[in-house]
């Protein structure tokens, strides 16, 4: 066996202990990383590097509240660095190793990471689930005193993300006008998405200037009074009264008292605006089992409210039955025992062409609808209802019905 010579073995031993110097060199001036994975902790994270957190938290300059984010760095000291202040001087000198900067796929290795950028001084990041009571419980200031520092009001709704200006705290006006200019962007995405949210008669809504006062303007005359007084109940005298006007011919019959508690319902919803009636009461109509015939149905619109959201409305009502006419001027309402909604397409003069929807009632108040066959809704829910020849009719009747000045016992009882 061949030996090498003494001083080729001196030589390697040589290289050996350089090139582990400058690694331990090299590993004690760049100070460890750690890239925040989904759903980390700091309790997690000291436990995996066997440091403690007030030595991470030290480091990063964090606090131990303060949330962690996917893609944050933070700066791991060594266990010998029981405070974490070493690390951190280490990190001033490393600008790559800086704290407050986010791993990139471009400029980032996975495994580096420093700490999540705090906020300006005198201010608070909305977390998600809080509200204005608690964070003005924590900051022990008012909820009065929150609202007047960051220019919002207690109704407006707080977001994830939001910044608010906690005032009496250090840096609090510094951070105000910063504060405000966010509230005013946080209200306006509130009121876009509200209108986004909103349904269609929602634009036309208006509080009505007399709750239950209602007026009714009909082909051969029009009435105007309060239709209901307290709990919604129908007036007898006002019910009389509107019902001369709702029925042709002329006759005693009333109008149902519920399709009038409806009617009084749908003008405080815009405002009381007058209410045009087409069809009320009549003794002619395509079906024998017409609502119409017994004062259960109404052909109406409203000025200045499209006939397509006034439909919508009229859809959240209960047991009611709906019908939509996308040719004509008028929708239809009438009182039922299940909601029944439908659409008839046909024009002028041609026989009715129902697209019609069964509407059935949930135990929680709430209604599902499905599509059913046209045919048998139009024979078993529709009807006369909502049969555009007879509407026709009736308003053609009306036309030509000889007009004749109100007598004194007309007036007396519309009042």
């Amino acid at each position: 066996m061949q030996y090498l010579p003494r001083w080729f073995a001196v030589l390697i031993a040589l290289i050996l202990s350089i090139s582990t110097g400058i690694a331990s060199a090299a590993s004690s001036s760049t100070p460890r990383v750690h890239v925040v994975a989904q759903g980390q902790r700091l309790g997690s994270i000291a436990k995996r590097y066997h440091v403690s957190i007030a030595a991470i938290c030290n480091a990063n300059g964090i606090r131990r509240s303060d949330r962690l984010h996917p893609g944050q760095r933070l700066l791991i000291p060594d266990c010998s660095d029981k405070d974490g202040s070493a690390a951190r001087s280490r990190a001033e000198s490393t600008p790559s190793a800086k704290p407050g900067r986010d791993a990139t796929p471009e400029k980032a290795a996975p495994h580096v990471s420093t700490a999540m950028k705090r906020p300006p001084a005198g201010t608070h990041v909305v977390a998600r689930g809080q509200r204005l009571g608690s964070i003005a419980k924590r900051y022990r200031v008012s909820i009065d005193a929150l609202c007047q520092a960051n220019g919002i009001r207690r109704s407006d709704r707080i977001h994830p993300g939001q910044t608010l200006v906690i005032p009496g705290t250090p840096g609090s006006a510094a951070a105000a006008a910063a504060g405000h200019s966010e509230a005013a962007r946080s209200k306006k995405a509130d009121r876009t998405a509200a209108r986004r949210r909103a349904p269609s008669w929602a634009k036309y809504v208006q509080k009505p200037r007399r709750r239950g006062y209602v007026t009714l303007v009909g082909f051969h005359g029009q009435w105007s009074g309060y239709l209901v007084g307290k709990g919604r109940r129908v007036l007898p005298a006002a019910r009389k009264a509107i019902s001369l006007v709702m029925a042709w011919p002329r006759n005693n019959a009333l109008m149902d008292t519920r399709l009038l508690q409806l009617l009084a319902r749908v003008s405080d919803e815009f405002g009381g605006r007058s209410v045009r009636l087409v069809s009320g009461w009549r003794n002619t109509s395509f079906s024998q089992e017409s609502r119409h015939k017994h004062g259960r149905a109404m052909d109406f619109s409203i000025p200045g409210v499209p006939n397509e959201a006034l439909r919508d409305y009229l859809h959240t009502l209960e047991n009611v039955g709906v019908g939509y006419y996308p040719n004509s001027t008028f929708v239809h309402l009438d009182t039922r025992d299940v909601s029944a909604f439908w659409t008839d397409y046909a024009g002028p003069g041609e026989p009715p062409r129902y697209h019609a929807r069964k509407v059935e009632a949930r135990a929680d108040g709430s209604v599902t609808d499905a599509d059913t066959d046209a045919k048998d809704t139009a024979a078993k829910q529709v009807g006369a209802e909502s049969a555009r020849a007879s509407d026709a009719e009736a308003a053609d009747q009306h036309a030509k019905a000889p007009q004749r000045r109100p007598t004194q016992e007309d007036a007396a009882v519309a009042q």
